[in-house]
């Protein structure tokens, strides 16, 4: 997005207005987005997340439930670099 700021105004407008609702989801979702908000304005202002370090972690995660606890470290290490790339 080009105009971070006036996401930014936007998205404070959004929690104004779950400011006013009564539902039980209006209030969690108002706290969410209070709690959340620099990161989400982050996100749209530099366009970058760290996605794909998660998404790697979960791999390595999957790789090592699979390899039934190898027991050579080198080999598990090998075994991760042959999946990831």
């Amino acid at each position: 997005m080009k105009k971070p700021l006036s996401f930014e105004r936007r998205l404070n407008g959004l929690i104004d207005r779950l400011s006013k609702l009564e539902t039980k989801q209006s209030k969690k979702l108002k706290l969410t987005l209070q709690s959340w908000k620099q990161e989400i304005v982050n996100i749209i202002k530099h366009g970058i997340s760290n996605g794909f370090v998660e998404g790697n972690n979960n791999k390595i995660k999957v790789i090592k439930r699979i390899s039934c606890g190898l027991r050579d470290y080198d080999n598990f290490r090998k075994l991760i670099f042959l999946r990831l790339y």
